[in-house]
């Protein structure tokens, strides 16, 4: 097996686990200002989210093979575009990478709360590791699919840009509704 046939898995967690640390870092860290509530909030929706990730990855991999199968046993044997079909290894492969990108991804953003005392500072932190992260995954996805690197980069560092801005509003509506600051 090669890390080709991997990548989808890896990209799918290190996505899903960064945009979601980051959701959870800021929106957890406005509506709270407690550091120690962030990081438990991190680790246990991080893992928790890779794992479900890593289950919808398989059970989505699964039934686009299912479908690779039964199109290649209707039409007697041709490949539709000479189209690939998984092997059980490769889809087993890709959903273990898929949770350990995941799990790998929560770990650099929730750094900042260990090392420093600030929280906005802790926060702004996470935001530039997470989006320089982004960037690089989205970079080598435009580097393979033969496309603008430079502009799929920064797709994709845009799209946790986006998703930490939701978090800030929903964290800070949490904060006012909910207790009361």
């Amino acid at each position: 097996m090669r890390i080709k046939e991997l990548f989808q898995g890896i990209a799918m967690g290190l996505m899903d686990g960064l945009i979601t640390i980051l959701g959870i870092i800021i929106g957890v860290g406005i509506a709270t200002d407690d550091a120690k509530v962030v990081i438990i909030s991190g680790l246990i929706g991080g893992i928790s989210n890779s794992f479900g990730t890593s289950i919808g990855f398989y059970t989505s991999e699964n039934a686009e093979r299912g479908q690779q199968i039964e199109f290649y046993k209707r039409n007697k044997g041709a490949r539709k575009n000479q189209q690939y079909i998984h092997s059980h290894s490769e889809i087993l492969g890709s959903t273990v990478l898929s949770f350990m990108a995941g799990a790998f991804a929560l770990i650099l953003p929730l750094l900042p709360f260990f090392l420093l005392q600030d929280i906005t500072a802790s926060m702004t932190s996470s935001l530039i590791i997470s989006a320089m992260l982004l960037f690089a995954l989205g970079y080598y996805i435009g580097k393979i699919n033969e496309t603008d690197r430079l502009r799929s980069g920064l797709k994709y560092a845009s799209l946790g840009i986006i998703s930490s801005f939701i978090a800030f509003i929903l964290g800070e509506i949490l904060r006012t509704f909910i207790l009361g600051k």
